[in-house]
């Protein structure tokens, strides 16, 4: 019993540890894991999935599950930026990977989505690089330093080169915002509709 009874302090101590040097070095997604360990946390981002909702029945119905993933052997490239709160579309381009390669299933904040028709065909999700966690602030004397107001970064998001799908969407899953895409892409530069 005694055995026992330190065995779980000691697990307990060593998940609180990772949590915590995984949050001193800006990995959320460790510290989420790592307080998983700890049964600490639900780690569930907002508007992310069901089981984050309070209304489990209703979001299951709103968010359908990932498809199967497609295998292709072109992916296009989706080069995103992220400018003060706002994305933006800057190029498309496609790349011949050598080989069919399945595409992954992760987490993240955005989604890239494939329709044809009603049905959703592909889901891409990902994270901006330094766009973490929801901020929050307790009101107190000393807040934390805030960056995503003035975060400007860029990500590059594979996708299959499939010749199914009408309609392609860019999904920020923490606002739930959706912006349509060109689908298919063309390869190039994209220009923004007022022309800057």
């Amino acid at each position: 019993m005694e055995y026992r009874r330190d065995v779980r302090n000691l697990r307990s101590r060593a998940a609180l540890f990772l949590f915590l040097t995984a949050l001193a070095a800006g990995v959320p997604a460790l510290a989420v894991a790592a307080a998983k360990t700890a049964g600490a946390i639900d780690g569930g981002a907002p508007g992310a999935d069901a089981a984050a909702s309070s209304d489990g029945a209703a979001a299951s119905r709103r968010i359908p599950p990932d498809p199967p993933p497609l295998t292709e052997r072109e992916q296009w490239v989706f080069d995103l930026r992220w400018d003060k709160g706002e994305v933006y579309l800057v190029q498309v381009h496609k790349t011949d990977m050598g080989a069919p390669h399945t595409t992954p299933r992760v987490m993240g904040r955005f989604a890239l989505e494939l329709y044809e028709g009603p049905t959703l065909i592909e889901r891409v999700r990902f994270d901006f690089p330094m766009l973490g966690a929801p901020e929050t602030t307790d009101a107190g004397y000393k807040a934390p330093p805030r960056f995503e107001p003035k975060l400007k970064t860029r990500i590059g998001v594979f996708f299959p080169a499939t010749k199914r799908g009408t309609r392609l969407e860019l999904w920020d899953r923490a606002r739930d915002q959706r912006w349509p895409l060109p689908w298919p892409p063309k390869e190039g530069v994209v220009v923004p509709v007022d022309g800057g």
